[in-house]
């Protein structure tokens, strides 16, 4: 074909730009073009530049452009880049595109569907050599889908899982630091703590609750279970199959934890941390029933001043080590250590100061929030609890006292532990005030939110000083304390919380783990936010009725969930965030239910002599469920347009498509327009039903144990671990060349929109085959379980 001499130096563009805004594209449409030739006359030098970096962007393989090489590919050119187009180290510019109609979204360089390597490298960018390290945590985590792993004391794995991201000699020099700064300063300051010993009918007249009876509580299998009877004070230990150890048919029955009657409700629960082998303390801050009760009259409900004094209970938990090395449960029963007594008001909250020391450290440090609204630091001597009565100790001037600012109706709502001598209060006007212990000073306050703080969660060990702030009203946000000024962010979709114990920290991912808003009341969404990407959030799972309490693991990141209905439900944090795209499963631990006394007259009561509590029963023994998104329950509507066209059809029509006369009403028939998506059944449980606390055990040799209290007063103790031998100790968790971290997440070329994987995208076309029933459950294999 001849062209003319004046077009031989001219060029047609023919092609459609797909690389503008649709704002752009609106526009363009919405003009009046022009039909003459001179609108489509391109420079021809130009356009042929434009031509060979479009295929030079097209041959580019996603793998190598961070490394700024490039190498042939025959894949199809995706719109979504896998690679970032700028350096991790580089702060990204503040979006100013004036077609963006809010500003209150993650516009940043991490996308829901980002590459796994990349991930790590925008998640872990300030971490020396952390493929290396985050693909040892996938190789020891990542097979054990539900349920951690089981490690040998001072083993490789073992040492990794307990110091995470710090270096190896962490542990020691916080100890050494901690004796030291203990002898130079605490030991020798002017006021000292003053307690005396007191005897236990004391105790329980003026500090701890006192719960009248005996409860039934109601074991085992769902088909056979059996009936238990339970004082205050006193324990059954069960082994796997839920059943007491005494009545379990095996010849030798493993013990696989305890139950406990503490009689009353535990508002605050942790784990004492400690090295070696040693038996284990828990301390539970317990109020009486009758402070949370029922009054039809609210005058008759007693004041804060008629509550009296409150208390804090340290038990004690033996261990054993068996032939393969790894600590259990001992067959004896749990022990009161230990009772710390005070008259400021109730305990509500309480946190052990995080510092691992050894078995025979002579004191600890634990910090208490009483009822008057300051926080007191007081010191546990080990000797006291070393007889097998315990001790009752009544405090009288505690170690340090730190009080709320002198303003009206001020007081602190929560705190926690930035190291061992620092400590950050959350007050009721939505500010963090940093306080020393010694000396015993306030070093700053900073004004965070504008509804008083619900929660607050220190980022210990890694980033002491990060604290993510839970308000009543408000966005979930995230402050440096080092420059809380300039280095804050939050997530802009706000939320509602009214209660404690839903934030809990992950040092291994390096993010916080809390409740999110959700659009159906029935259900209770948990997220997870990393500290460097915080305002893109994570979807983890969801529980029927309303999240209580989280927990999130030391030494492992399995996540531990606590609902209003009773259930405990625990995943595996890590595997739902290393690839979107994958299913996983969650577990439901056990189902707790109450049941109160029947209300019986006067005479009766007195007539039969035995005070009852009411019931308890506990389901266990639930399969895994896969951990997706519910989109509620699909039921069909009648569209008021198609009605109309309905009635205006004439009679013979309707004959001719239903001959016998009937109407049919089967919803089959019907196209997607005419259903709606609507919230399940909502359930009201008793309130003492609900799941009030949750606690890892934080040394790494019971990192697997894990308490559950509930508002029935019952605390359950459960081993979770699973047995591992060494040679697969060894595949999962001793690798020392990091393999290909892009095998390990799902290539989702075909995937669309930024919520791919939240809601029906993960749970749809994966799961269909052999491995599903006609419900859509997986049959999944419980015998690695068990």
């Amino acid at each position: 074909m001849r062209l003319r001499n004046s077009n031989k130096t001219k060029r047609f563009n023919s092609g459609a730009d797909v690389d503008i805004s649709d704002s752009e594209q609106a526009a363009l449409s919405g003009q009046d073009h022009d039909l003459s030739d001179e609108e489509f006359v391109v420079d021809a030098k130009q356009l042929s530049d434009q031509d060979e970096h479009d295929v030079d962007l097209q041959q580019s393989s996603d793998f190598d452009l961070q490394d700024g090489k490039s190498s042939v590919s025959g894949r199809k050119k995706n719109k979504r880049s896998w690679a970032p187009d700028r350096p991790f180290g580089e702060v990204q510019p503040y979006p100013t595109d004036t077609a963006q109609k809010w500003t209150r979204t993650y516009v940043g360089p991490v996308k829901r569907w980002t590459r796994l390597s990349y991930l790590i490298d925008y998640w872990f960018g300030d971490k020396e050599a952390r493929k290396y390290t985050f693909h040892f945590f996938l190789n020891l985590w990542w097979d054990f889908e539900l349920l951690p792993p089981k490690l040998l004391q001072d083993s490789l794995q073992s040492n990794m899982a307990r110091n995470g991201w710090m270096p190896d000699s962490f542990i020691q020099d916080q100890e050494d630091k901690f004796h030291l700064w203990y002898l130079k300063f605490l030991s020798t300051r002017s006021i000292p703590q003053i307690s005396t010993l007191i005897d236990e009918a004391k105790a329980f007249r003026y500090y701890l609750p006192k719960a009248e009876g005996e409860m039934s509580v109601l074991l085992g299998h769902a088909s056979s279970q059996k009936e238990y009877y339970i004082k205050q004070g006193e324990s059954i230990s069960f082994s796997d199959s839920g059943l007491s150890v005494e009545d379990d048919g095996d010849q030798e029955p493993q013990n696989g934890g305890w139950l406990l009657d503490v009689g009353g409700i535990v508002l605050s629960m942790g784990w004492a941390p400690a090295k070696g082998q040693v038996d284990q303390l828990l301390a539970t801050a317990v109020i009486p029933h009758s402070d949370q009760a029922f009054y039809k009259d609210l005058n008759d409900a007693p004041k804060a001043s008629e509550l009296g004094g409150g208390s804090i209970q340290i038990w004690k938990f033996e261990a054993y080590k068996d032939s393969k090395g790894v600590f259990r449960p001992a067959r004896s029963p749990p022990k009161l250590s230990h009772a710390v007594c005070c008259y400021w008001g109730r305990v509500t909250r309480m946190q052990w100061c995080p510092v691992l020391l050894p078995s025979n450290s002579p004191i600890r440090l634990l910090a208490m929030l009483c009822g008057d609204g300051n926080l007191r630091v007081v010191e546990i001597k080990q000797n006291l609890g070393s007889d097998n009565k315990g001790t009752f100790e009544e405090i009288q001037v505690p170690m340090v006292t730190i009080e709320s600012p002198k303003e009206h109706t001020l007081e602190i709502n929560c705190f926690t532990w930035i190291n061992m001598n620092r400590i950050a209060v959350a007050l009721s006007d939505g500010s963090v005030v940093v306080w020393s212990i010694s000396p015993c000073l306030q070093l700053q306050r900073h004004p965070i939110h504008s509804s008083p703080i619900m929660d607050i969660v220190s980022s210990y060990p890694s980033s002491p000083y990060m604290v993510a702030t839970m308000p009543m009203g408000g966005e979930f946000t995230v402050t440096d304390l080092n420059r809380p000024t300039a280095e804050t962010t939050y997530h802009g979709n706000p939320l509602v919380s009214l209660q404690p114990n839903v934030v809990t920290w992950s040092d291994h991912l390096g993010g916080f783990a809390s409740i999110w808003p959700t659009s159906f009341p029935g259900t209770s969404t948990i997220s997870f936010v990393q500290s460097r990407v915080f305002p893109l959030s994570r979807h983890i799972c969801t529980v029927e009725g309303q999240t209580t309490c989280l927990a999130l693991g030391i030494c492992h990141p399995y996540l531990l969930a606590g609902s209003s209905d009773g259930s405990v439900w625990i995943l595996n944090v890590m595997r739902k965030m290393a690839s979107h795209r994958e299913k996983t499963h969650k577990l439901k631990l056990f189902q707790h239910e109450y049941r109160p006394p029947a209300h019986v007259k006067a005479a009766e009561e007195e007539a039969e002599r035995v005070a009852r509590r009411g019931a308890c029963r506990i389901l266990h023994g639930f399969k895994p469920e896969v951990n997706i998104h519910p989109l509620g329950t699909r039921i069909p509507k009648q569209s008021r347009i198609k009605r109309n066209k309905v009635e205006k059809k004439k009679a013979g029509k309707r004959k001719a498509e239903n001959p016998d006369g009937e109407e049919s009403d089967d919803p089959t028939g019907m196209d997607e327009d005419s259903f709606v998506m609507v919230s399940g059944p909502i359930i009201i449980h008793e309130p003492l039903t609900r799941i009030t606390a949750l606690s890892w055990n934080p040394n790494i040799e019971f990192s697997w144990w894990a308490a559950a209290a509930m508002g029935s007063g019952l605390v359950r103790v459960m081993d979770l671990g699973i047995d591992k031998d060494q040679g697969s100790s060894e595949q999962h968790g001793a690798q020392t060349e990091p393999g290909n971290l892009d095998d390990m997440a799902v290539d989702d070329e075909s995937g669309e929109g930024e919520g791919e994987g939240e809601g029906e995208g993960e749970g749809e076309g994966e799961g269909e085959g052999e491995g599903e029933d006609e419900n859509g459950d997986e049959d999944v294999d419980m015998t690695a379980y068990d």
